[in-house]
């Protein structure tokens, strides 16, 4: 199959990437300028009418949002062993953590992000940082307790739900002391060498 990523660095284009390095598939660049205004051209909203990022092209077809996309990936390769099959005992905590990655641990990190650096002055809204802080120091004592004593988030190993919580958390490691098994987590994801492929 042919792919072709739409892309531009630190996007969640970039779980794309990385998956498709861990998958070691051929993958096609097209670089979009978001902030040149690039995704909101008639071209590009052709391929994601939302303008955003990522978009896949598989041969003739687009999918878009990125914890589908990676998903749908690891289950075409299932000898790569990124997703545990539809009877396998892990595959519910796979889901779980693969939607809690997009919901309780994205929206929090988000608005921080937002709000705290992306916005503009007059359009921020600051009282919502600690409201979001304090939602995010929840999710990542979960994520701790949950990541103590194990290298990846499955009983089976890495998997594509690893990089859809490790794209998030590499956003916030300098803030991680506190976390030592989520520090070391994501210490361990920025080590492969796929991951390493898919910043360059």
């Amino acid at each position: 199959m042919e792919l072709t990523l739409y892309y531009q660095p630190g996007t969640r284009a970039q779980r794309v990437r990385w998956a498709l390095e861990e998958l070691e598939l051929e993958y096609r660049l097209e670089y979009i300028d978001l902030y040149s205004g690039e995704g909101q051209s008639p071209a590009y909203k052709t391929i994601h009418p939302l303008g955003q990022l990522p978009a896949l092209k598989i041969n003739d077809d687009v999918m878009i949002e990125s914890g589908a996309i990676i998903q749908w990936l690891a289950e075409a390769c299932p000898d790569r062993g990124l997703v545990p099959s539809e009877d396998s005992p892990q595959r519910r905590a796979f889901l779980q953590w693969m939607y809690f990655s997009v919901t309780s641990l994205e929206w929090p990190a988000w608005e921080i992000v937002l709000h705290q650096k992306i916005l503009p002055d007059k359009l921020a809204v600051k009282e919502i940082i600690p409201f979001a802080k304090k939602r995010l120091g929840s999710v990542l004592a979960t994520l701790e307790q949950s990541l103590d004593g194990r290298d990846y988030i499955l009983d089976d190993g890495f998997s594509v739900a690893d990089i859809m919580l490790g794209y998030i958390l590499v956003w916030f490691k300098a803030e991680l002391d506190t976390y030592p098994a989520l520090l070391s987590y994501v210490e361990r994801l920025q080590q492969r060498p796929a991951y390493i492929k898919s910043t360059t």
